[in-house]
């Protein structure tokens, strides 16, 4: 197979940065090749993905750039990066960034465009990357009315539409609806079949989903690689992921607890189904918390539109009581951010009623919710404001009239258990995405709010950084008795932290249960774009029961000698 993309020894570190951002990093991704690269954040995965593609250093400039990269037989440092990118495109972490025209199809067309293909092939290009990425009907939409998800679908679709021999993906699923994340690697597999593309990079922390597409994991650790490898080799190796704050496939870390090899550990729910892991007993239940009886908020026959008769709520009818952790999930464009900002009073319902705490308050704004919801929005971006992170998580408890010593205690004390104590000085617009969700959420939590409303919490974190944060937000819950309201597509964080599950389509409540009972119903699950976890999936076909955990699972257990 010919060679596409070749790195030697590169380095790079960045202006005002003390540390190499990339270490002599040397690589080759050949025709056919779908790579993996993975590591906890801050390990350079994105740098290496804008090197490959020439963005750094010719559009991102740095203080040092060493080494040599060829991509699809052009040196990238000597060819401008928009050559470069015709051959091999990415989709951003920050995927809104690369979006600016007014509509859908607008965006699609303006690489195409660009490239002064004849308008029937824009068309047709336009109309084959939709179709691709799950938007077809959405042609005509402002894509400012977008969903999250939708908006990273259409990210994919205008890079698709360059028709690239190499494509990269950098968290580019982070937002997707769990049936649409899977969607989109079959998307990626169908084009390298039909050899449309010749490759695909693919960052991402899923590592279950990676196991099924790759053929190559490569692990990077402050700036170099550590592993590289086909997925059976790197993906077993369990203690290493979770040092580096990574979650190895469930099945893969199941049979790892239970003293399995690692050359025998499965990948996948099928492959551990050929295993026998010991005999189970139903009696050992994780239990969990109840919440109280005390009503804090209640929608009544609630209904909103953007357009008149488009109708994105339809009769929400919603209790949430006092001390529970509420997941609401649903595919894309079902309605669940509308429905936190009603919830916020950012938007007010065309019909119905909204009462927090006893009190009405439908047709009241934000400010009668201060100090009583914490909203975290699913783009920290749009919450970010201040010039420093201090003074970001500073900026709610002052508006609140508490006195400087108050203000100091609780950002500091947040700033500690978020883990950005040391970010306090920096502006929080150089942060990378990660951090910047971590700065959003601490300056809510410095509220103390009775209600903490999460709209994707997690997006980029990886999964050791996202039970860090959620623990921190369950440490709340237990001790403040705080309410927990998370908007999620990461079903791992239902499965271990919500009480109760909310399921939307279509702007309705389609299932309102327990998150044990709601993980019994795989069929309506799939219907809904809903993903059960590896250790869901393995234990209701295995065993007939849904367990949560894979730490559950291992307690219930009876290792056959």
């Amino acid at each position: 197979m010919s060679t596409l993309i070749e790195l030697e020894d590169v380095w790079v570190r960045y202006r005002m940065a003390k540390d190499y951002a990339l270490r002599g990093i040397s690589l080759v991704i050949k025709e056919g090749d779908v790579v993996g690269i993975i590591g906890p954040t801050g390990a350079g995965k994105s740098t290496l993905a804008k090197v490959m593609c020439g963005i750094v250093p010719n559009l991102e400039p740095c203080d040092e750039f060493k080494g040599h990269v060829m991509v699809c037989g052009l040196d990238a440092r000597d060819v401008p990066t928009g050559i470069v990118s015709r051959r091999c495109a990415m989709v951003f972490q920050d995927y809104e960034a690369q979006l600016f025209r007014t509509t859908v199809e607008l965006e699609v067309a303006f690489g195409p465009e660009n490239l002064e293909l004849d308008p029937s092939e824009i068309k047709r290009r336009v109309e084959w990357s939709l179709r691709l990425a799950g938007l077809r009907g959405l042609e005509r939409k402002y894509t400012h009315t977008l969903s999250g998800g939708q908006k990273q679908r259409l990210a994919i679709a205008s890079v698709l539409s360059l028709r690239p021999e190499v494509l990269i993906l950098d968290e580019a699923t982070s937002d997707l609806d769990p049936r649409g994340k899977i969607e989109l690697f079959q998307v990626v597999e169908e084009l390298l079949r039909h050899r449309v593309i010749k490759a695909a990079v693919i960052i991402d922390h899923h590592l279950d989903r990676l196991a099924r597409l790759a053929n190559r994991i490569v692990v990077l650790k402050d700036g170099e690689i550590i592993e590289d490898g086909p997925p059976r080799k790197v993906l077993t190796k369990v203690e290493l992921l979770k040092e580096l704050k990574l979650e190895p496939p469930q099945v893969t870390e199941l049979f790892h607890r239970l003293g399995w090899p690692e050359e025998k550990l499965p990948l996948t729910v099928d492959e551990a189904l050929n295993k026998r892991i010991g005999n189970v007993k139903t009696t050992s239940r994780t239990s969990v918390k109840e919440a109280t009886t005390k009503l804090v908020l209640k929608l009544k026959d609630v209904w909103f539109h953007y357009l008149p008769g488009e109708w994105v709520l339809k009769g929400i009818n919603l209790k949430v009581h006092e001390g529970e952790v509420l997941g609401i999930i649903g595919q894309n464009g079902s309605g669940k951010t509308t429905l936190a900002n009603i919830i916020m009073g950012i938007l007010r319902p065309i019909r119905g009623k909204v009462t927090l705490f006893n009190r009405d308050v439908t047709n009241q704004g934000p400010a009668a919710r201060i100090g009583i919801i914490g909203y975290v929005l699913q783009n920290p971006d749009y919450q970010i404001f201040n010039r420093t992170v201090y003074e970001e998580l500073a900026f709610a408890p002052k508006y609140m009239g508490l006195p400087p010593e108050e203000i100091d205690r609780r950002v500091r004390n947040i700033a500690r258990l978020v883990g950005i104590e040391h970010l306090l000085n920096e502006d929080p617009f150089f942060l990378n995405k990660a951090d910047r969700q971590r700065v959003a959420v601490a300056s809510v939590l410095t509220m103390y709010p009775k209600i903490l409303l999460l709209d994707e919490p997690t997006t980029g974190l990886t999964p050791g950084e996202t039970r860090d944060l959620m623990d921190l937000i369950m440490k709340l819950n237990k001790e403040l008795g705080m309410t927990v309201i998370a908007i999620t597509h990461d079903m791992n964080v239902v499965a271990r932290y919500c009480t109760r599950v909310v399921l939307m389509r279509e702007g309705r409540i389609i299932v309102d249960t327990d998150t044990r009972s709601l993980f019994t119903k795989l069929d309506l699950l799939r219907e809904n774009y809903i993903e059960p976890p590896q250790i869901i999936e393995y234990s209701v076909r295995a065993l007939g029961v849904p367990y949560l955990t894979v730490e559950e699972l291992v307690k219930s257990i009876e290792v056959i000698e």
